[in-house]
């Protein structure tokens, strides 16, 4: 397979790999009842219910009939809900929603919500161990809180595994090695980074009535994945080249299987901050493919 049909392949990976998360802390999804047209009694009862035991429980963890009702109150108000989280981030409570383009329209389609709803959008490629294929997948999140709950949430594996399975992993070390840079991003509109074998295209915006495939689409995130990829990909191989040649130089009686076997278990844990990926990769103006 050529270069150009693996990176075509990639992409179909890529983009077929995308997941759409709510964090809304209490205070936001209190607004957006309240100001919804399909709001009746019924419902702000049922959410005065739960707002009541996560605001003034100590120690509060959502039961799983709590989490049923606020499943059904988001479906009342015309959204699907797949997967419904609590979580305390910066000592407060979040809503954790995992839905479809119908949510979205719900959460965000009141004049409060529009107005303050952010979205961070984050396309990632791995490039893959030896003859291993590369994958990647995107993400992004429609945060009605402040900017450090994001931080909180990408370094969060154990529910970012229940929301987008095997990406969570590659997330939570981009989230960790990018610390609190997400909000500070915004003012730039986005910025990549490569994480060792890692490579994550961020962008920071107020796109609220877009979707993953719009954003991607207006950004060229996927494209610029890969093609840092490309680079990130050539760049250690000509590194290991080096390495390995310098290891047969120093020790010939080793064999170049073993030698592999090294190199790659130690690029594994190598982590990248390139400053030339943020200058090269970083997506401020639109792009068309």
């Amino acid at each position: 397979m050529s270069a150009l049909q693996q990176n075509k392949v990639l992409k179909q990976k890529i983009q077929s790999n995308n997941h759409e998360i709510f964090i809304i802390s209490i205070d936001e999804m209190d607004k957006i009842i309240n100001n919804s047209p399909k709001s009746s009694n019924g419902i702000k009862e049922a959410w005065g219910g739960i707002k009541n035991k996560v605001e003034f429980s100590a120690g509060y963890y959502a039961s799983a009939d709590d989490l049923r009702t606020f499943t059904k109150l988001l479906g009342e108000l015309g959204g699907v809900a797949s997967k419904v989280y609590i979580k305390n981030y910066g000592g407060k409570p979040h809503i954790i929603l995992k839905g479809n383009p119908r949510l979205r329209s719900v959460l965000t389609g009141t004049k409060y919500g529009v107005n303050n709803a952010k979205v961070i959008t984050m396309g990632l490629g791995r490039s893959g161990a030896i003859n291993a294929a590369k994958s990647g997948g995107i993400l992004s999140i429609v945060l009605l809180s402040v900017y450090r709950v994001a931080n909180y949430f990408l370094t969060d594996q154990a529910t970012l595994s229940q929301l987008v399975g095997s990406l969570a992993t590659d997330i939570v070390k981009v989230g960790i090695a990018t610390g609190a840079s997400v909000g500070a991003a915004f003012l730039a509109g986005g910025f990549a980074i490569a994480v060792g074998p890692i490579l994550a295209v961020v962008i920071v915006g107020v796109f609220v009535s877009w979707g993953v495939s719009q954003i991607d689409q207006h950004y060229g995130i996927t494209d610029r994945v890969i093609d840092g990829l490309d680079e990130l990909g050539e760049n250690a191989r000509i590194y290991l080249l080096k390495k390995k040649r310098t290891a047969i130089t120093i020790a010939n009686k080793v064999t170049d299987s073993l030698i592999d076997y090294a190199i790659e278990s130690a690029k594994n844990v190598i982590v990248d901050l390139s400053r030339y990926y943020l200058q090269k990769y970083t997506p401020f103006n639109q792009r068309n493919y």
